[in-house]
């Protein structure tokens, strides 16, 4: 079942007095539960009649509830050699939802729930456990038209997983049908008890406390609440973004506090195609803390906006001391690269820059541990922007080099104004002095010298200056981040198909790959090993750091063969790599493949990452008699379709960047056969928004096709959208179109 991730959490408010009897067991919290919940007599899930106008929705939400129960206090316990201070935190959470199953689409969607039975991560012993247990419970129960309810059995749950401290399990919803009403819950039981020996800085929760609630859903919802009990010792702070309502505070007398809502006829998204949850639609979040202080902020302010005191936050931390933020290593690299000091600084400014970034690119990413996974697996890890800005602003300080600091609030996340703590800003480097800016972005391993991440391009940024002689002052003002365009973001892909002579409904492929700017990341991530990036490195930085440290284990044999067998197994993995790429384009698993890297892409402003391969298929061509036909259009893998329901829309356009995607398609046409139907793949469509354009013609016994296709924005006003839809709708058509390849 595709729950609604912030939901997962909890919901209806229940008192459970029963859970605090000594040890029940797990069958005796879920018969509690079981009563509690069934026994709740709230009207909007007594409801079994869904307005006419949502009839033909594909379901429909009668009602949702999310409440909340949480209780922290401090405790202080002895230990055998001095006291021990921490937090017990208590906290019951039920989700429960009625919804009305309209079409086998939603029955699919409900048929099952899968859930984290228990996990208990619980540490340490006798005076010093640190206690960590979490049990789900769940129910469900099934109205018939007629008004018959059905309970589900949850004893017939399967285990998924089955450990003594870890159990997951799965519930199949038995005689479920179209027309029926599916009523359920789940309840999370969480116990935290840590203890620190620090008294006095050992209050913390370690619960996760932080909440975000969008207030659309994927199917209209008739009611959705949201009730939050937090004992009288828990501090709690939310935002209500993009016009979203704010809680009712409702302080008991014992010093208790429930922030409750509700939300009639909440609506489903206008869209989830190219779109800014967190710009687009309102939501609420949230978090508490035990302790005077939150995570993410140095010292919160509650008479500052929630922006200023991240923007404090992070100035704090050029206060940190020097050591906290080491940078001996990149500054090492700088010395190997010019040979003295006066070689770095006649150096053109973008050429110092872009070793200096290197180099801290190097220094940290080929970061060689105990861990032997050398696949791919470890190009996923990402960069703390705001530790590698600090970090680097002190060197470009010490260099004396002309910088500014931009924060951003990607678009993927909240607006600035939204901003709610330092997790949803960005921090990265802007180096003046030059002819025109240069850029230090912190992302991934594949983000290059002055190459700005797409998610923070067009958006406002808070401009912070430092101060000469003092680096953790700075003048504030804004400024915009910059855009790149459509021919700074492509994929070329070039292809060569020949039928198979021995079996003609076989094709073989061979097909290369050009990717540059944002649309190359992710093909580097999943094709290139972490040794080949150490070796690019290396090379041009100068600095064989790797084998400096492999020199360092002088006759230690052991350590250099586990090395070289890890960066075999690496390797050979990578045939894996390359079959899920070409199988999420042609859908379908490709045979005899070979491939190879042709251009890593790690150097200059807009590098290419350049791959080929070679592979057969079966999938493009289909017998018509003494003929065959060519499906042309699969070609060019999987093309965004507009159905019905979304071309009407009301919300801006978000796409990731602007790009343009290029084919050159030749397939060699079989002696005594000629191509048929060529003239019907032209096509030309043009607008502010979007272009496609296809050219293919008959070169003696090649059919030759090119395509270019470009989004010309990163944004679309509302308004365009229908524009944008032109260029969609062709380039879809183009995807279903054949050529026939007839007998002379």
């Amino acid at each position: 079942m595709n729950l609604k991730p912030a939901l997962l959490v909890g919901a209806l408010f229940i008192g459970f007095n029963a859970l605090a009897q000594k040890d029940p067991t797990y069958a005796q919290k879920a018969e509690e539960i079981k009563n509690k919940v069934w026994g709740d007599n709230t009207p909007e899930f007594a409801v079994k009649d869904i307005p006419a106008d949502m009839q033909k929705e594909s379901a429909v939400i009668i009602a949702s509830s999310l409440n909340i129960d949480q209780t922290s206090n401090g405790k202080v316990k002895m230990s055998l050699f001095l006291p021990a201070g921490g937090t017990k935190t208590t906290k019951i959470s039920t989700f429960r939802e009625r919804v009305k199953i309209n079409d086998k689409a939603a029955l699919q969607a409900f048929s099952t729930i899968e859930y984290q039975k228990t996990l208990n991560s619980t540490t340490g012993s006798l005076y010093m456990k640190n206690i960590d247990k979490k049990d789900t419970y769940i129910g469900a129960k099934i109205i018939k038209p007629d008004g018959t309810e059905v309970i589900v059995n949850t004893d017939e749950e399967v285990l998924t997983k089955n450990e003594a401290k870890d159990k997951q399990g799965k519930l199949a919803v038995p005689n479920l049908q179209v027309g029926d009403i599916l009523d359920y819950y789940i309840t999370k039981v969480e116990l935290k008890d840590v203890f620190n020996s620090d008294i006095k800085h050992g209050v913390v929760e370690e619960i996760n406390n932080n909440y975000v609630w969008t207030l659309v859903d994927e199917y209209p919802n008739m009611s959705y609440s949201i009730n939050l009990h937090y004992n009288k010792n828990i501090k709690v702070i939310y935002i209500s973004a993009n016009n979203a309502p704010d809680f009712k505070l409702t302080t008991l007398d014992n010093g208790d506090k429930i922030y409750s809502l509700q939300v009639k006829n909440m609506p489903k998204y206008d869209s989830n195609l190219w779109t800014a949850t967190y710009r687009q639609y309102p939501y609420i979040q949230l978090t508490s803390s035990y302790s005077d202080t939150f995570p993410g902020f140095a010292k919160y302010d509650k008479n500052q906006s929630r922006l200023d005191n991240t923007i404090k936050t992070f100035i704090a931390s050029f206060s940190a001391p020097a050591g906290y933020f080491d940078d001996n290593a990149e500054r090492e690299v700088l010395k190997k690269y010019y040979k003295s000091g006066k070689e770095l600084r006649n150096a053109p400014l973008d050429s110092s820059m872009a070793v200096l970034y290197n180099g801290f690119k190097y220094r940290t990413f080929c970061w060689f541990d105990n861990d032997m996974d050398m696949s791919t697996n470890r190009n996923a890890r990402r960069l703390s922007s705001d530790i590698c800005v600090v970090k680097m602003a002190r060197m470009l300080h010490d260099l004396q080099i002309d910088f500014d600091i931009l924060l951003v609030s990607p678009r993927t996340t909240s607006s600035l104004t939204n901003v709610f703590d330092l997790s949803d800003v960005k921090a990265l480097i802007r180096i003046n002095g030059g002819s025109q800016p240069l850029y230090m972005c912190f992302d991934d391993m594949f983000t290059q010298f002055n190459e700005i991440p797409e998610s923070y391009q067009g958006e406002e940024a808070i401009l912070l200056s430092p101060h000469k002689r003092a680096l953790n002052n700075f003048d504030q003002g804004k400024t915009t981040i910059p855009v790149t365009g459509s021919d700074k973001n492509y994929i070329n892909t070039s292809i060569a198909l020949s039928l198979t002579p021995e079996d003609m409904q076989q094709v073989k492929i061979t097909r290369t790959v050009n990717g540059a700017g944002a649309l190359r990341h992710d093909a580097q991530e999943n094709l290139i090993v972490l040794e080949d990036y150490e070796k690019y490195y290396s090379t041009i930085l100068r600095s064989p750091w790797f084998a400096e440290i492999l020199g360092k284990g002088g006759s230690d044999k052991k350590i250099k063969k586990e090395y070289a067998e890890a960066f075999a197994k690496a390797r050979r993995d990578l045939q894996d790599n390359y079959k899920d790429e070409i199988r999420s384009e042609f859908d379908e698993e490709p045979k005899d493949l070979t491939f190879q890297v042709l251009n890593i892409g790690l150097t200059d402003p807009y590098p290419v990452f350049s791959y080929t391969g070679t592979f057969t298929m079966g999938n493009f061509v289909k017998t018509a008699g003494n003929n065959y036909i060519l499906e042309v259009g699969k070609l060019i893998g999987p093309v965004t379709q507009v159905d019905e329901k979304q071309r009407q829309r009301n919300i801006d356009v978000y796409m990731p960047c602007a790009r343009s995607f290029g084919y050159d398609i030749n397939i060699n046409i079989p002696k005594g056969y000629q191509v048929k139907g060529v003239e019907e793949l032209n096509k030309q469509v043009r607008n502010e928004t979007a272009e496609l354009s296809v050219v293919a013609k008959v070169n003696g016994d090649v059919l030759n096709v090119k395509i270019n296709r470009s989004y010309t924005h990163n944004f679309e006003k509302a308004a365009q959208w229908p524009k944008l839809i032109e260029v969609i709708d062709a380039m879809y058509d183009l995807s279903k179109q054949k050529v026939l390849l007839q007998k002379i």
